[in-house]
């Protein structure tokens, strides 16, 4: 999503302070399609997200990875539908994208040192939702929605790799508590 939001600073006539990154797509430039394709990619990039988390950890992240798998499709509906179409996000972004890392944090192992990721999880979520009820009350001032929308954007994606970086750190962490348990155990014998 930061390829579109860095792309829409050379369109003529369009303006990242007041547009939404979707307004793009509307028009008759290069950047409409590659706006396409980032919503396309960055679904297919959480889609790989829940794939992920099921092959590393297969029971703990099953209302993450579900979550995460819808709000995929969504985003790749952005890419696929253009805005003023009803299948334009299909409804589920605002949804999905803040259940996605609540689930996360109920989900994520609570161990010490891993309670900044979950606070941090509980924190995307609601900022999420906050985002949401601004555009769905029209709180979200109009001469600047495009900026909220890469303020939130930035917050929320971030928050994909800030998750996968620790689970893949947590995972090789268990691993190697477990091989050295086991070296320990075959050793005393």
């Amino acid at each position: 999503m930061l390829i579109a939001i860095l792309i829409a600073f050379a369109v003529p006539g369009y303006s990242s302070v007041a547009q939404h990154i979707s307004e793009l797509a509307l028009l008759n430039h290069p950047a409409a399609a590659a706006q396409r394709i980032t919503a396309v990619v960055t679904g297919v990039s959480i889609l790989g997200f829940g794939l992920g988390l099921v092959l590393l950890a297969p029971r703990t992240f099953r209302f993450t990875s579900v979550t995460a798998a819808l709000f995929a499709i969504s985003m790749m509906s952005n890419g696929i539908f253009t805005m003023r179409t009803p299948l334009h996000g299909l409804y589920g972004l605002g949804l999905f994208m803040a259940l996605v890392p609540a689930f996360f944090a109920t989900e994520f192992p609570w161990r010490e040192g891993r309670i900044a990721l979950v606070r941090l999880s509980l924190a995307v979520a609601l900022f999420n939702m906050s985002y949401e009820w601004l555009i769905v009350s029209e709180f979200d001032p109009p001469g600047f929605r495009g900026l909220t929308q890469r303020v939130a954007t930035l917050v929320i994606f971030g928050w994909y790799s800030i998750a996968a970086f620790m689970v893949v750190r947590a995972q090789s962490a268990s691993r190697a508590t477990e091989r050295t348990a086991a070296t320990c155990e075959v050793g005393g014998h």
